[in-house]
């Protein structure tokens, strides 16, 4: 009696898990996959296998913390079955995957915007203009009188040494967010 109710527990607690983190985990896989469908197949798959495991599962994190633990290694997985990347781009792609899970959205903010704020004051100005106020490249070099090339210029270079700095795919993540 007791062995079923702890089964019916356990099937309650994970269809709880499912329900909370699914959504917001095929958006997480989404951003490596660039395929909804794909993203979705991973999440599912993810926890079919979890849901297989649980009995051998031993989790020392939170369980937010490992389920996207285990959402970074099923995408990686399926990224290198599907031939998507390269070994050494699988290995790259853990490191900052690894970055990303490790910050919590409230850091990396910050990051970037203390990123952002040690760029050159032109090219901070710049950088602001265009992704903050989300105005075009021709627009800013009319309001600042400067030719649409330096805007172009500046707006490379920003991305460049947020880029250097930050990982591209923390960039990606925390500029997506926006």
């Amino acid at each position: 009696m007791e062995e079923e109710s702890n089964a019916s527990r356990s099937r309650k607690e994970f269809e709880r898990m499912f329900t909370e983190y699914y959504t917001e985990l095929v958006v997480y896989v989404n951003r490596y996959t660039r395929d909804t469908p794909s993203a979705e197949d991973v999440v599912q798959e993810m926890f079919c296998n979890l849901w297989d495991k649980r009995e051998s599962l031993r989790v020392h994190t939170s369980a937010r913390n490992f389920l996207y633990c285990s959402a970074r290694n099923a995408v990686l997985n399926h990224l290198t079955r599907s031939r998507k990347i390269t070994v050494e781009l699988s290995d790259k792609l853990s490191d900052e995957l690894l970055l990303q899970e490790e910050m919590d959205t409230g850091r990396q903010d910050k990051l970037l915007y203390e990123m952002i704020e040690r760029l050159p004051a032109r090219r901070r100005r710049i950088f602001k203009l265009c992704f903050f106020s989300e105005l075009k490249y021709a627009e800013v070099a009319s309001l600042l009188e400067i030719s649409v090339n330096t805007v172009k210029t500046q707006m490379g270079r920003a991305m460049a040494e947020l880029r250097g700095a930050a990982g591209e795919l923390l960039l990606i993540f925390v500029l997506a967010r926006k």
